[in-house]
């Protein structure tokens, strides 16, 4: 009786740590913009299957110099083997930039470059544009953002909550 308990104690506490990690989030920083290859910068969202995604936008303010970059990365990519499996009903949607998005990308950390010691300061938000959500989802469409900048460290949680799309 013994044995069995300690069993099935035994088997609780490895069906507990079997169970998938949460997902690594922080931040996208000036650091990443700075040092991302332009072809391996991803994003992607997490979302219900019937909603169409057409962009994740990059806003990159440098309040030392009162300017303010847009990035989009609205190219479709496949979708990594290295995110986790989408739940039933939501699909991954893969965002790269576009070969004139990834010139911008050079362009604005050239210029910032020589007019900043760095990327320190550089205030970064990112969100995703959806353009075709089904009506029932118009107040709270499940979304959640991953980024890639680095194929050594893989996908990161950005984000993860619900818009509300109502005007």
């Amino acid at each position: 009786m013994r044995r069995r308990l300690f069993l099935l104690a035994a088997a609780g506490w490895l069906a507990g740590c079997a169970s998938a990690p949460e997902p690594a989030k922080r931040r996208l920083t000036g650091a990443d913009l700075f040092a991302v290859e332009p072809s391996v910068f991803r994003a992607a969202v997490l979302t219900d299957a019937r909603v169409t995604i057409q962009a994740v936008v990059i806003d990159l303010r440098s309040p030392a110099l009162d300017e303010r970059f847009v990035l989009r990365l609205q190219q479709p990519a496949a979708v990594d083997h290295r995110l986790p499996a989408a739940p039933e009903g939501l699909a991954w949607r893969v965002m790269a930039l576009s070969a004139d998005a990834a010139k911008t990308l050079v362009t604005v950390r050239q210029m910032l470059a020589s007019r900043l010691p760095g990327p320190e300061g550089l205030a970064v938000t990112v969100s995703a544009q959806p353009s075709m959500v089904p009506a029932d989802l118009i107040a709270a469409l499940p979304v959640r953002i991953e980024m890639l900048v680095d194929n050594r460290e893989g996908w990161f949680t950005l984000g993860e909550g619900t818009l509300d799309l109502r005007p």
